[in-house]
């Protein structure tokens, strides 16, 4: 397990659930206490963004299984506390609670609280058609114990709060999204907010359940500090990020900068390593040099910026040994982007993976190239750093499995991935996935549509390349290069609007990323209670 700081732990349910027990049996904090410091916590978030919210209306609090409705309990007691008007639907009969959830129940009982057993969903319904509304519904119904899809009364009870109710907070998860992976089992409450207790879980950041949780907040439910260090899964944040980028030495050359080498190209997809190479300049990386096929090199450099420089891949490779003399010069090497799967591709990448000892990015092409025939092995037996940045496809393509075990399961592809080629991995999506060798993961979580543009993993990649030359090892570059990725595509969105974003906007946007990075670093909240957007 790996120690850090300043990071914000994400966990598994499982975790989560060690995490409890470790702090019941061995520091005395037990689920009673835990679920009161959950829902005090909880209604003091629900009063501060909804501060009119059961003064003139209800506040409809639903408590369905388990600990999520203890949660949902003693929220409940928190807002009649403060005056606050109240109804409490459980959807379970009062006999079958247990331990810390049952006696909070109780003491709603003898508060005299308005407790209603809904058996079935017309029970609900009936209230709905003689309610006036607006209401505020608090969602306590299962959260991340939930086991298999939703059924029976709980799933009409879902779908009919989603049709009747608009703010909506969910305590933990929202009710039908799985905390593991992300996945709506059934169907889902579609919250406006989402509060989550003690340390977020993947699910919060996973499509599609991540589209239901709204805004999130997670808080501090009192767990023992060193809790937070341990762990091997954290939210990339801003903190995170710009303590790896080094202050450049006002009196350095282009040089000490690095030299980036990138392969790639073919006639019709010059665009893709021309990308890559503008990215890597607006990086930082001191020189860059594009390498392409003889017939597609006229293109090429009149696509380039005049900064760049060329290099011509032979065809016939009885010629390559020049150019293996050459890579020396190179401080770090990206392969793929448009590279196309003629058979010179294939033997080039096996020269560059074996003579080059750089670090290396293996982008596009040059990971369906591997994956066609199989060169999985080259991969782990190199000394330096090896970056791939598979989409799903990809992916599924590097482990020869399909692109819907990688969706349902990207956590379990990501980690066969890395101990099938010891590199470092980035599965790309909405919630970008990066994993070590040592198996330390982040989650890099800053949606936006603009980005789903041709081009964008081609920026991207140079990116991580340009960052790798300059000195980052291979972990850290992906870091960097991914979330200073995200926060240029979110100026050029906010510059073009996402619907009419280009590649090209994200590159512009790059130098604005790094001064964007600072200011959010300076804004960024502690990790116990954090806003993770």
């Amino acid at each position: 397990m790996a120690e850090m700081t300043n990071q914000l732990r994400i966990c598994t349910n499982q975790e989560m659930r060690t995490l409890d027990k470790i702090a019941e049996t061995k520091m005395g904090i037990g689920p009673v206490l835990l679920m009161e410091n959950a829902g005090r916590a909880a209604a003091e978030i629900i009063l501060k963004e909804y501060p009119q919210a059961g003064v003139h209306d209800e506040i409809l609090v639903f408590a369905g299984k388990g600990n999520n409705a203890g949660d949902a309990f003693v929220v409940a007691r928190q807002l009649l506390g403060v005056g606050r008007r109240v109804r409490v639907f459980h959807l379970i009969k009062d006999e079958d609670y247990k331990g810390a959830t049952l006696e909070n129940l109780k003491i709603l009982q003898k508060m005299k609280a308005r407790l209603v057993y809904v058996a079935e969903a017309q029970d609900l319904e009936a209230f709905f058609e003689q309610s006036r509304g607006p209401h505020l519904a608090i969602d306590g119904i299962i959260g991340t114990g939930l086991k298999g899809d939703l059924e029976g009364h709980f799933y009409e009870v879902v779908e009919l709060i989603n049709r009747q109710v608009d703010q909506i907070v969910s305590l933990d998860i929202p009710t039908g999204v799985s905390g593991d992976t992300g996945l709506v089992q059934g169907i889902a409450i579609q919250a406006s907010f989402t509060i989550s207790f003690g340390f977020p879980r993947l699910g919060h950041f996973l499509p599609p359940g991540a589209t239901f949780r709204g805004k999130l907040v997670n808080v501090d439910i009192s767990l023992p500090a060193q809790f937070s260090k341990e762990g091997d899964k954290f939210l990339l944040r801003a903190k995170t990020v710009a303590a790896k980028i080094a202050r450049r030495d006002r009196y350095a050359h282009k040089n000490t900068f690095g030299h980036v080498l990138m392969v790639g190209g073919s006639v019709g997809r010059t665009g893709a390593i021309a990308m890559a190479s503008k990215s890597a300049m607006r990086t930082g990386a001191g020189l860059v040099t594009a390498a392409t096929w003889a017939e597609s090199m006229p293109t090429l450099s009149q696509q380039l910026p005049v900064e760049a420089m060329t290099l011509s891949i032979p065809e016939n490779e009885k010629n390559y040994d020049h150019y293996l003399e050459r890579l020396k010069q190179f401080s770090a090497i990206v392969i793929g982007p448009g590279m196309g799967h003629r058979p010179e591709a294939k033997r080039l990448i096996e020269l560059l993976l074996v003579h080059y000892q750089g670090p290396i990015v293996l982008d596009a092409d040059a990971l369906n190239l591997i994956a066609e025939h199989q060169m999985h092995s080259q991969l782990l037996h190199r000394k330096g750093a090896t970056v791939l940045t598979p989409h799903p496809g990809e992916m599924a393509r590097l482990l020869k499995i399909k692109k819907e075990d990688v969706v349902n399961d990207p956590v379990g592809a990501l980690k066969k991935c890395v101990e099938m080629t010891h590199a470092v991995v980035m599965l790309k999506g909405a919630a970008t996935l990066l994993l070590s060798p040592d198996e330390v993961m982040y989650v890099n979580h800053f949606p936006n549509s603009g980005m789903a543009t041709a081009g964008s993993g081609d920026v991207l990649a140079g990116m991580i390349g340009g960052l790798l030359a300059q000195g980052m090892s291979g972990f850290d570059a992906t870091q960097v290069g991914v979330y200073l990725h995200s926060l240029a595509g979110a100026r050029a969105a906010m510059k073009v609007s996402p619907r009419g974003m280009i590649a090209s906007d994200i590159i512009q946007s790059i130098p604005f990323a790094y001064k964007e990075l600072h200011k959010k670093y300076d804004e960024e909240e502690e990790p116990r209670l954090a806003k993770l957007l």
